[in-house]
């Protein structure tokens, strides 16, 4: 049985997961690690040595979970390190048959292949809205006949600074960062089905520290952006207005429902070492609502300068998603169709989990079935065109 390691670089924790596959294509967790730490900036990368000591935490911790032993990993990066660029490209059939082959696709991505912004690391290149002669198409075009294929390409890079300190800090660990991926492509082509991904969609992962937001066509980022605002905003917001320790204002947080009536009751909660206190419902709901109003808001005008109001959006990730009502209260605020969904797996199936398991997805599926995988230079111009 073949295991596969992934590294989930999120905005408050970092996870771990050792999986593998059954036959069927299911993917099965044998171990786990989560750790967390104060995250980073935008445009800043995170505090060297505690990143550090959390994917050490992280990846020893999924070890003696699943007994074996990491040699190399598949990491996520998450947007804020990531630079995107859209560009076309063409390229004449040259088959005797006339039918377009791998190699033509290949000759299209470099066509569309400008250069390398500078500090970046390009990772993949995916193909979007085909067309075969002055003929748009819908999914692949291998065996198509036609005299020029054409599309947009999608060029996905990687922050050299984030790709160099994880690789360093890796490697100290005897650890190979065998390749980079995008979380949110990841997480986007586990979680939305193919036929909603084949026209466009929105992703939303609400984290600990940031929202971010990718524009997905097919199998393709087209766009993407971030707002400051995460689930550790409500929780602090819980902790300044009601003087309340971290711990509890977390479990406030968690057992809120969003649009309830609550009335005139009271929430009673148990601080260590002080008593038992109740706080009324509505203090509760005041503090946690007026900051997902500010997230709504915020969000709504990113999403808006990146798509049309008919483009609807998935939400993922901890911080606003697994609030119970988040659903509705968000889609009420930036009117947009809002699902959220999330695969079965066989273990920590939440879309806390989403951008991990959609790495996991991508090493077990993507690379291959051998045991070596394949390092991150022979794939780069590579479609992204796993579970198609």
């Amino acid at each position: 049985m073949r295991h596969c390691a992934i590294l989930d670089i999120g905005s408050s924790k970092v996870i771990c997961m050792i999986v593998s596959s059954e036959p069927d294509g299911a993917i099965i967790v044998h171990g786990t690690g989560i750790r967390e730490y104060s995250g980073y900036k935008l445009g800043e990368l995170p505090n060297r040595r505690e990143l550090a000591e959390s994917v050490s935490g992280a990846v020893r911790a999924a070890e003696r979970a699943a007994k074996v032993t990491v040699k190399e990993l598949t990491v996520g990066v998450p947007s804020p390190f990531m630079s995107v660029l859209n560009r076309g490209g063409a390229a004449e059939i040259t088959s005797r048959g006339g039918r377009v082959t791998q190699a033509d696709i290949d000759r299209l991505i470099d066509d569309s292949f400008d250069s390398v912004p500078e500090g970046y690391s390009l990772i993949h290149s995916t193909p979007v809205s085909y067309v075969a002669d002055k003929t748009p198409i819908k999914g692949s075009p291998l065996g198509l006949p036609c005299v020029v294929l054409s599309a947009n390409v999608s060029h996905c890079f990687v922050d050299d600074r984030f790709k160099n300190m994880v690789s360093s800090m890796l490697s100290r660990m005897g650890v190979t960062a065998d390749s980079f991926v995008s979380s949110a492509l990841a997480a986007a082509c586990f979680t939305v089905p193919e036929q909603n991904r084949a026209s466009s969609v929105l992703l939303v992962d609400c984290g600990g520290s940031y929202t971010e937001a990718t524009l997905i066509e097919g199998n393709a980022i087209i766009a993407s952006g971030a707002v400051p605002i995460g689930g550790r905003h409500f929780t602090s917001d819980l902790c300044y207005g009601l003087r309340l320790p971290e711990g509890v204002a977390e479990d406030i947080k968690r057992r809120y429902v969003f649009s309830l009536d609550y009335g005139e009751s009271c929430e009673r909660v148990r601080i260590p070492g002080e008593g038992v206190f109740d706080i009324e419902h509505s203090f509760i709901q005041l503090i946690i609502e007026s900051r997902a109003e500010e997230l709504c808001e915020l969000l709504a005008e990113k999403l808006d300068s990146m798509a049309e109001r008919d483009v609807p959006v998935w939400l993922v990730g901890s911080g606003f998603g697994l609030m119970r009502g988040a659903k509705e209260f968000l889609e009420a605020r930036i009117e947009r169709n809002v699902a959220v969904s999330m695969p079965t797996v066989s273990r920590n199936s939440s879309v806390s989990f989403a951008a991990a398991f959609g790495l996991a997805d991508f090493a077990l599926f993507r690379m291959g079935r051998s045991s070596a995988i394949r390092k991150t230079e022979r794939y780069l111009r590579r479609t992204f065109d796993w579970r198609t």
